[in-house]
């Protein structure tokens, strides 16, 4: 309306108002919004107006000099808070994330004028989330690098038709036949050959740093070295099938590829060692902490439904949906593209094991666990 007016100020507003209810009484024909009126009515008028676009912009969209933007994206990393010294002398501070979607990654700082938004409170690995108000500037490697001042915010993404059309980390996983050169990895599977064994060291400048190393194999055999650099609380067992986090891939001295994480990288058990799971399962009424991982064991109540979902971008995928209880309360659990199938084969009375579900927030409040590209369901023995 705004965009009309202002090229024709020779018309009020009450004068085109009264012509998007003609336009929808006799050219819509039931089918026209306001706005598709105005810009039927635009066109008369020899107004042009842009059809309006996403302000949410994808990773690839992001270029240097940017402000002011807003972009929807999943976590593949956060890093504790760090310091540095400003020109001043004078010490601050930042956190970083690192952030993914079907186009890319990139990092995200954040700095000390905005010690809210610092705090990422429920945020964590693969939990999608909101960047609003970011700017972009150059990294050290030349790439577009977002940043988050003082009027910045970072949110969780609660509309779930949003969170679906984001890739997840299980689903860049790689495995370790596809790696080739150098390269950023979100995920990697493999199954570990060695356990994990920590060595601590001296840098030049006198400070301390540490080093948690392991072999992991792909289901030909291939070998590759892990090293993980001041790595926070990992610890990985010979037989384990594994997923490493927040990686890249980089030369030794020998020449062989090698396998390097830090601090923000971590280690998620698919399967215990010796093939034998060593699970605990929750009870339905402890699964509260959104975007937490869980296995459950309960029973089906409900027959599960399948439906064809369209999504925000046009493209129709398959839901599952069924309920599941215990003692304690009952739950829903729902499955996407190949996950659906799974939620499909199940059976009102059977008792099954939910293996590495996300709780998601639902509108109604209610607690919901959705299957990932990790996720499995598994018969209970009874």
């Amino acid at each position: 309306m705004n965009e009309v007016l202002r090229a024709r100020p020779d018309i009020k507003r009450e004068e085109i108002l009264d012509m998007v209810a003609e336009r929808k009484k006799t050219v819509g024909a039931g089918f026209l919004t306001d706005q598709g009126a105005l810009f039927l009515i635009a066109g008369e008028l020899g107004v042009k107006l842009m059809q309006p676009t996403s302000t949410e912009l994808a990773l690839k969209d992001i270029f240097v000099g940017a402000n002011d933007i807003t972009m929807i994206a999943r976590v593949g990393a956060v890093y504790p808070v760090s310091d540095f010294k400003k020109k001043d002398g004078t010490t601050g501070r930042y956190r970083r994330l690192t952030l993914f979607d079907q186009t890319g990654s990139t990092k995200l700082t954040i700095w000390d004028d905005n010690p809210e938004a610092m705090k990422l409170d429920g945020v964590s690995v693969d939990s999608p989330v909101r960047v609003v108000n970011g700017y972009v500037r150059q990294g050290l490697d030349g790439r577009p690098t977002l940043s988050l001042g003082r009027r910045g915010r970072i949110e969780l993404v609660q509309e779930e038709s949003k969170s679906r059309a984001l890739t997840t980390v299980a689903e860049r996983r790689k495995k370790v036949a596809d790696i080739g050169g150098e390269q950023e990895l979100i995920a990697l599977e493999g199954r570990a050959v060695t356990d994990s064994r920590t060595s601590n060291f001296t840098r030049q400048d006198g400070s301390s740093g540490s080093l948690t190393q392991f072999d992991i194999e792909g289901e030909k055999g291939e070998k590759l070295r892990v090293v993980i650099w001041n790595a926070v609380a990992i610890a990985v067992k010979a037989g384990q099938t594994i997923l490493v986090t927040n990686l890249r891939v980089k030369r030794g001295k020998n020449g062989e590829r090698e396998i390097h994480g830090d601090n923000a990288s971590q280690v998620r058990s698919l399967s215990a060692s010796h093939g034998q799971p060593e699970r605990r399962f929750s009870k339905v009424n402890t699964v509260k902490v959104p975007y937490e991982k869980y296995d459950i064991e309960a029973m089906v109540l409900s027959p599960p439904i399948l439906r064809e979902i369209q999504l925000g971008d046009g493209k129709s995928v398959q839901k599952g949906e069924v309920v599941l209880g215990d003692d304690t309360g009952e739950i829903t659990v729902i499955g996407w593209r190949d996950q659906a199938e799974m939620v499909g084969n199940t059976e009102v009375g059977e008792k099954v094991r939910i293996v590495n579900a996300v709780l998601r927030p639902s509108r109604m409040s209610a607690p919901t666990l959705e299957l990932e590209g990790a996720s499995r369901i598994e018969k209970a023995q009874v």
